[in-house]
């Protein structure tokens, strides 16, 4: 009798808060590309992590590379294609012989991975290096595929 009086009390107070179906919550919204910002402004973002090593400071890194202006938050006007010109493009990694956004973004790659990298103006050219093809103060973004390693 008491188990029959209790749950009649559970039921009347579950009546009382107004009880309800469990509702389904709202499917999540698709998020955009995680984007990874360093302490200098650099924007990484992986397409396809790489499965091979990273490269050391000095190594020689070949990559295929394609360049944009950044317009709109989007990829603008083309300003680098490796592969429309005929040869990747290879250099040693962290002895400035490129863009600092370059050598920061490509020293966490692995062989085989592709990436794509926001470079802050501070990161990219100077105004002597960007002539007329690329604006002062331009944002740009560079698809890296990490080729090889020597």
């Amino acid at each position: 009798m008491r188990a029959h009086l209790a749950l009649s009390c559970l039921l009347l107070s579950l009546a009382a808060m107004g009880c309800r179906a469990p509702q389904a919550s709202a499917p999540a919204k698709a998020q955009g590309p995680v984007w990874l910002t360093t302490p200098s402004g650099l924007g990484i973002l992986d397409l396809l992590p790489g499965a091979g090593p990273s490269p050391t400071l000095g190594q020689s890194c070949t990559v295929e590379v394609l360049g944009w202006i950044e317009e709109k938050g989007e990829k603008g006007r083309l300003i680098l294609d490796t592969r429309k010109r005929g040869f990747p493009a290879t250099f040693p990694l962290g002895v400035g012989r490129v863009i600092k956004g370059w050598d920061e973004g490509l020293a966490t790659m692995k062989k085989g991975g592709k990436r794509l990298l926001r470079i802050p103006p501070a990161l990219g050219y100077s105004p002597r290096e960007a002539k007329e093809d690329i604006p002062l103060g331009a944002n740009l973004l560079f698809e890296f595929e990490l080729v090889d390693l020597r």
